[in-house]
């Protein structure tokens, strides 16, 4: 999966769920520091994306996301693992 459409999808959901405008978000965009998101939040925004873009977040995954960036590499690295198979 490209990065690009990857990173503009993870911005739109951002915006929605977060309430941001989409000039704000960049791939160094810390969702704690700079969103202000806690565990709940982080939460119900994963399960966001994963009805995005199927189920392609592992749980050791998940636990190291700590900025935009990081959560569009484990999307592409998750789906690119599923079309290999």
């Amino acid at each position: 999966m490209d990065d690009k459409k990857v990173f503009l999808s993870v911005v739109q959901t951002v915006c929605n769920q977060f309430n941001v405008d989409a000039a704000l978000v960049s791939p160094k965009t810390d969702f704690n520091k700079d969103l202000g998101a806690d565990f709940v939040d982080l939460a119900k925004f994963i399960v966001e994306i994963e009805d995005e873009f199927g189920d392609v977040i592992p749980n050791d995954a998940a636990e190291r996301i700590q900025t935009v960036n990081d959560l569009v590499n484990v999307i592409v690295e998750s789906t690119n693992k599923k079309r290999k198979k």
